[in-house]
């Protein structure tokens, strides 16, 4: 129930003193001893950025056994064995279906986390990547998403695969880019942690079912050796059944980061480094109660800890389908409009609380007013077309 991950920022290559000798070997400009390589003595230590993450939910299963009431309504031996072994079985299966809603809601939080932390300018535009608009900037359209979804299908999982195995081999680079680089100055120099996901590390959890019902053939657009990916994994649905392709929640952020509700209509899937997201659940002990005297029955106690966490210095892209786009705002008490360059508003947020257009602001001229200024550090958010 707790990590702790150390990290070193990268340095760039510094000049060497190798060939500055009296013999005049390479007294190259700028790279003699005394305006280059510096003393050997120059002291140069790693820069490490420690990160601790630690969580433990306790989750119990309990079920009650009964003496009397079990001898009544078995006849053999068999067939009391049956039944317990079934209802054992029951709390296993019970606990499998916690442990995928757990696994599930950690998947959920770290899409809608990254998307948010986007929309905020926190992390690059590369982690979550809206395909609709990525589609239309590079074929010069102006496809609605639903137009891709029906009408388009074909171009648009061929330009999404290219986008994946491109995305894919990116990851295996040693770069900045599709995490948070934790960017730290020191003496007015700007260092960056580093990462790169290996092919066998990478994991790419997408909606199977959006795929399903625009009638086309998995195994061929989803073939493993085609994708280059062999983590590849296809859920049903993401966080309800009912709107499969829909997400609705409020991430749980780092430390220092303000969260916001996100709602994103279609999510494509996810493709991240394992060491993004941790779940764990360790089984405690069974235990059982004494047998009741009186009402003769016992109850068996199964103990479980369930710990995870998400770590945004990792690498992960999100890959969702929108016709419109959000950006945040922060209030200073005092400005109350803001500028945003759509063609319309879609929905207006402060604090979270919907705002109402012609009552709370107005929008003309790429230009958002607001009535009222909205209060000092006020979370607006202003989702657009």
């Amino acid at each position: 129930n707790r990590a702790r991950k150390i990290s070193f920022y990268s340095k760039l290559a510094q000049a060497s003193g190798a060939f500055n000798t009296d013999l005049y070997t390479n007294l190259a400009s700028g790279n003699d001893d005394s305006s280059g390589a510096g003393s050997m003595w120059e002291q140069n230590p790693s820069i490490p950025v420690e990160k601790y993450f630690f969580n433990s939910n306790t989750y119990d299963f309990s079920q009650s056994e009964t003496v009397e009431q079990l001898k009544i309504a078995f006849q053999n031996e068999e067939s009391f064995i049956d039944f317990l072994n079934g209802a054992r079985t029951e709390v296993m299966n019970d606990l499998e279906q916690q442990k995928e809603a757990k696994a599930r809601a950690v998947v959920l939080d770290r899409i809608a986390g990254t998307k948010l932390l986007v929309d905020k300018g926190e992390l690059g535009a590369e982690c979550a990547v809206n395909l609709t608009a990525d589609f239309n900037s590079k074929h010069g359209t102006t496809y609605t998403t639903q137009e891709l979804l029906e009408e388009h299908t074909i171009a648009f999982l061929k330009h999404f695969i290219a986008r994946i195995k491109n995305d894919s081999d990116m990851l295996t680079n040693r770069t900045a880019l599709f995490h948070d680089p934790m960017t730290k100055q020191i003496s007015g120099v700007d260092y960056n942690v580093l990462r790169h996901t290996p092919k066998a590390l990478q994991k790419f959890i997408y909606n199977s079912r959006l795929f399903t019902q625009i009638d086309l053939d998995l195994s061929e657009i989803f073939h493993p050796e085609y994708l280059e990916l062999p983590n590849g994994e296809g859920v049903q649905y993401w966080q309800g059944v009912s709107d499969p392709y829909k997400i609705d929640i409020k991430p749980a952020l780092p430390e220092n980061a303000t969260s916001s509700e996100v709602e994103i209509p279609i999510v494509v899937g996810m493709l991240f480094d394992y060491d993004a997201l941790i779940t764990n659940i360790r089984f405690e002990s069974l235990n059982s109660t004494p047998l009741n005297a009186r009402h003769l029955y016992r109850v068996n106690w199964w103990h479980f800890l369930f710990s995870n966490w998400k770590d945004y210095s990792e690498n992960g892209i999100v890959y969702y389908m929108s016709d419109s786009s959000t950006v945040y705002f922060t209030g200073d008490g005092v400005k109350d409009d803001f500028t945003v360059t759509a063609t319309s508003i879609v929905k207006v947020t402060v604090n979270g609380v919907e705002k109402t257009s012609g009552t709370d602001y107005t929008f003309s001229s790429n230009t958002l007013t607001f009535t009222t200024a909205p209060a000092a550090d006020a979370i607006i958010q202003v989702i657009y077309q």
